[in-house]
């Protein structure tokens, strides 16, 4: 899949070599707002392996999260925001391992199964510490209200992207395809905000996930 981003339009190119030309009726316009301290939710969720994990506790730890809302039958904002996604895990490099979770959570959980998600994954080149989660409809249902992203109609939900430091409680909505370059800035700022907080504390910077994981 080759997704191409333009002032005009969303050029998609399937791995069946389908071309698809998406126009908007009004060009959307990319968008950043900070938001509200974000108490994580420890929801039991499945991961693409079919494994159970906890949100807060398993998946995101205390690490930065970059978190996006999927569907793997959207043909629209879903590849968009993905195929972001799949370059900002080349951009963070070792980051992402070490201090960084990129989480893709399915939005329609009835649909998408972990099988379904893993197939999906490979699409955009997935690495380990790229996180695709489903669940339990009700469970879903319950954090993306959390999160303020819900909407009863999943074919139109909105394009967002969520940023954040769960432990010192700093978040940032990315809306409308914000390039990956705004959103490893951020993370990087994040980061770079905790390692002086913790220097002040008298921590060990980027040190504090490699020896508690």
């Amino acid at each position: 899949m080759i997704i191409e981003l333009t002032h005009k339009a969303i050029i998609v190119i399937l791995a069946s070599g389908i071309l698809t030309v998406l126009l908007p009726s009004v060009p959307p316009v990319a968008t950043s707002v900070a938001m509200p301290a974000v108490q994580l939710p420890d929801a039991e969720l499945l991961d693409q392996h079919g494994t159970s994990v906890r949100l807060a506790r398993d998946v995101v730890g205390d690490r930065i999260i970059a978190l996006s809302f999927i569907y793997t039958d959207c043909h629209t904002a879903c590849p968009v925001s993905l195929a972001m996604f799949s370059e900002l895990q080349s951009r963070l490099g070792e980051k992402q391992a070490r201090d960084v979770r990129i989480v893709s959570l399915s939005i329609n959980p009835a649909v998408d199964s972990p099988a379904r998600l893993k197939a999906y994954a490979e699409h955009f080149h997935a690495k380990p510490g790229w996180i695709w989660l489903t669940g339990k409809k009700a469970q879903i249902d319950a954090l993306l209200k959390e999160l303020g992203i819900y909407t009863n109609d999943h074919a139109s939900h909105a394009s967002v992207i969520l940023v954040g430091d769960p432990i010192f409680g700093e978040w940032r909505r990315f809306n409308n395809f914000s390039n990956p370059e705004a959103i490893a800035a951020k993370i990087d700022e994040l980061l770079d905000a905790r390692d002086e907080l913790l220097v002040a504390r008298d921590a060990s910077p980027r040190e504090r996930i490699s020896a508690s994981h």
